[in-house]
């Protein structure tokens, strides 16, 4: 009979290091990158580039929407141009529930990335100094394509870190 206490014991401790385990692993499963140039003009166009890496063991499906994998369409991006905010002034997009065209898979290793225009949804100024990072939420993640379908509720949210790029824009 003292056996069965110290099964269980050991039992919750497993439990609860398999859980934690989890947790770390999809906590850290994925982060960003955005890359710029180092001047631009103004009036010209501002690309930089987001990639997105999956630093997992496994294949992950990822909800591209409030990411700039599916372009500029919300208020996604912090835009930071001599100290003052520049605000988002692009499309908002309601939606729907998600379908499997608004995942991407990115398998172990493995990174996708999408080059957007800043300069299409923010009225950059003439500046010294502009700093731009993604806010850095994922909206849902999952391991396995038949997840892709689950209810809003319990959608798989990660916060996701990543870097930060620096550039100037310069008159004509």
């Amino acid at each position: 009979m003292r056996l069965l206490p110290s099964l269980l014991i050991v039992g919750v401790i497993l439990m609860s290091q398999f859980l934690t385990s989890a947790c770390n692993t999809s906590k850290n499963s994925l982060q960003y990158r955005l890359d710029s140039q180092e001047n631009y003009t103004i009036n010209q166009p501002v690309n930089i580039v987001f990639m997105l890496e999956n630093l997992d063991v496994q294949p992950l499906w990822v909800l591209t929407w409030y990411t700039p994998l599916e372009g500029l369409k919300g208020r996604i991006l912090q835009v930071i141009c001599d100290g003052e905010e520049i605000l988002y002034e692009g499309p908002m997009v309601k939606r729907g529930r998600p379908t499997q065209e608004d995942y991407v898979l990115i398998q172990p290793g493995e990174s996708v990335s999408k080059e957007v225009e800043l300069s299409s949804a923010y009225n950059l100024p003439v500046a010294a100094v502009c700093q731009v990072k993604f806010r850095g939420t994922i909206h849902d993640v999952v391991r396995e394509e038949s997840q892709i379908f689950g209810a809003e509720e319990n959608y798989q949210g990660l916060e996701i870190p990543g870097n930060m790029v620096t550039f100037q824009i310069s008159p004509p």
